[in-house]
């Protein structure tokens, strides 16, 4: 396992999935400093109260100069407009950090840094909440999930092995794969289930009966995620449109099969597919469910 040789890692947005990094590696045996920028001084102060971070400044400029590693934890439509503040802003120096971010689209962030950087690791971790806000940080976050990392063409091998040692600190396994695989899985594996949560929700909501008061496991476990940030799922959905689409198209297919066995009282072919649904989903328990605490896939 290669060894995390950064001794400053700078944030660059301080929330629940940034801020969980900073926590767990903090709680890891590496100690170097953790610095922070952000555009709201609030949530950065709060960041240094809970001990989440060993400093800040508002000057984006002067965390750059400081760090070894950067790490981008943004918004998809701001992430890609941070990173190319931050590598224009080293284009006439020596300085040369490890660049990551932590945006569950890479499609629409690389396009829109627009700019090639031989240190920059396209990075996505799989594990998240409900919840917003450094406030909620987990260092346990990411321990037994996946982070995903697309390297580019231009990305050198010694910035891969860096970035994984960094998530490595943190409890988590590595894979990698190519920019538009990672948007069209996540698409199908996080953000439409996303979409369909909200959709239900609403449902529920505009139901006169108020179902919701008479809920469930069921019931809480598919809504869960509808207390997601609006404004982070308006981003993702925007921000991963195309591949969106497709996969809320397949999704429509299955409710409309379903509705029709229903609708036909075909009671073996329903059991047949719910047959195949009980079986894929145990097969994957595993993944989704590799320790209770932290069975929080919530992110994108």
């Amino acid at each position: 396992m290669p060894e995390f040789s950064s001794r400053t890692v700078a944030i660059m947005g301080l929330g629940l999935i940034s801020g969980s990094l900073a926590r767990a590696l903090k709680a890891s045996a590496w100690d170097g400093e953790i610095i922070a920028w952000g555009p709201r001084e609030p949530s950065l102060k709060l960041g240094l109260e809970l001990g989440a971070i060993d400093d800040y400044s508002l000057s984006l400029s002067d965390v750059v100069a400081r760090a070894d590693m950067i790490v981008v934890g943004a918004p998809p439509a701001s992430t890609g407009l941070i990173l190319r503040e931050i590598v224009d802003s080293l284009s006439d120096t020596k300085h040369a950090p490890v660049l990551t971010d932590l945006a569950s689209i890479k499609g629409h962030v690389i396009d829109t840094m627009a700019r090639d950087y031989a240190g920059f690791v396209p990075g996505h971790p799989i594990a998240g909440s409900e919840h917003s806000g450094v406030k909620y940080a987990d260092e346990g976050l990411f321990r037994g999930r996946e982070v995903i990392l697309t390297p580019l063409e231009t990305t050198d091998l010694a910035a891969v092995n860096e970035v994984e040692a960094m998530w490595q600190l943190t409890g988590a396994y590595l894979s990698q794969m190519a920019v538009d695989q990672h948007d069209a899985l996540l698409a199908a594996s996080s953000h439409m289930p996303h979409m369909v949560s909200y959709a239900l929700t609403r449902a529920l909501e505009k139901d006169p009966s108020d179902p919701m008061t008479h809920g469930g496991g069921a019931l809480r476990d598919m809504t869960r995620i509808a207390g997601s940030d609006p404004l982070m799922w308006t981003d993702i959905a925007l921000t991963n449109r195309e591949a969106l689409l497709l996969a809320i198209d397949a999704f429509e297919v299955e409710v409309a099969a379903l509705r029709q066995m229903v609708a036909d009282s075909d009671g073996d072919l329903m059991n047949d597919y719910f047959s195949i649904c009980r079986r894929h989903r145990r097969e994957h328990d595993h993944v989704l469910n590799p320790m209770t605490q932290n069975d929080t896939d919530s992110t994108g």
